[in-house]
């Protein structure tokens, strides 16, 4: 592991045993909720952790860094690259009732500002791109592709040919292949994405599909290949990020083009919903 680029908590267990005790006191402390680090001056940190001001410069420089500052644009960097670890609050005493109103409205606001930067001809251009489509594949990797799979499983009501990628045992030039122009590729790219989406969308986009991405307020690279972009406000009031916004979104979108594609998506629901009785499926 490169020193420089080592994280904090790779840095604190290779050094654990040079540290004085002082100085363990205040990596626990960073252990417990690396966080603290992007959002707290030297001084409080260290008062947090019981520790003299001193104790924590001379820490800093014992595992590595060439000061606070370094460290803490670090964890800076980690927070908003969308880690569960850094996002995490130190443990508060904030009574539960507190918590849930403060997580409604962040939900809320999540919501709101989301719907207020959408485009409704953008909107209306990738409703009618996927209502007249010949098949749809719908991409997203980790976290990405359970928005990805609520998409999935609302267009495969009404749309003949719905994909959803990556497929276990598959590779991805086996599914790309065939696609063209008269094809779409919806993408989902949420924060800490893998580099498989830009390298599948920079593919999709040598084949000429149209792509729509949506991603949260920092679409990153792959947001350059897309055709429309659905930038969704992702923060969380906890450790979390938010997916209230994206599955509105997502509903909306498949909605209408449930309703754009009229009779022929009539007819493959009603096919679908008579099978489920035959086949005895649903209660």
């Amino acid at each position: 592991m490169n020193a420089k680029t080592a994280s904090l908590e790779g840095r604190i267990r290779q050094n654990w045993d040079q540290l004085s005790l002082h100085e363990q006191r205040l990596a626990d402390v960073l252990l417990a909720a690396p966080g603290q680090l992007a959002m707290n001056t030297a001084t409080e940190l260290a008062q947090s952790a019981g520790v003299s001001k001193a104790t924590a410069t001379r820490f800093f420089r014992h595992i590595g860094y060439e000061s606070y500052d370094a460290a803490r644009r670090q964890a800076r960097e980690m927070q908003n690259s969308g880690s569960p670890l850094y996002i995490q609050a130190a443990p508060s005493a904030s009574p539960p009732d507190s918590l849930m109103q403060n997580h409604l409205e962040k939900e809320i606001s999540n919501l709101v500002n989301t719907f207020r930067s959408l485009e409704s001809d953008q909107m209306a251009a990738c409703v009618e791109t996927i209502a007249k489509s010949r098949r749809v594949v719908v991409m997203g990797w980790r976290h990405s592709q359970s928005i990805a799979m609520l998409i999935y499983r609302d267009l495969i009501h009404v749309h003949p040919d719905v994909r959803l990628l990556p497929r276990p045992g598959d590779s991805l030039a086996e599914q790309l292949a065939a696609l063209g122009p008269q094809d779409i590729a919806i993408c989902v790219g949420l924060r800490r994405r893998m580099p498989a989406l830009e390298a599948a969308m920079g593919a999709l986009q040598e084949l000429n599909v149209p792509m729509l991405y949506i991603s949260d307020v920092l679409a990153g690279k792959p947001a350059k290949h897309a055709r429309w972009v659905f930038r969704c406000h992702t923060d969380g009031s906890l450790i979390f990020d938010s997916t209230v916004a994206l599955s509105g979104v997502c509903n909306l979108l498949c909605s209408l083009v449930a309703r754009s594609m009229g009779k022929s998506g009539s007819d493959q629901l009603a096919a679908i919903e008579a099978l489920h009785q035959s086949l005895d499926e649903l209660e």
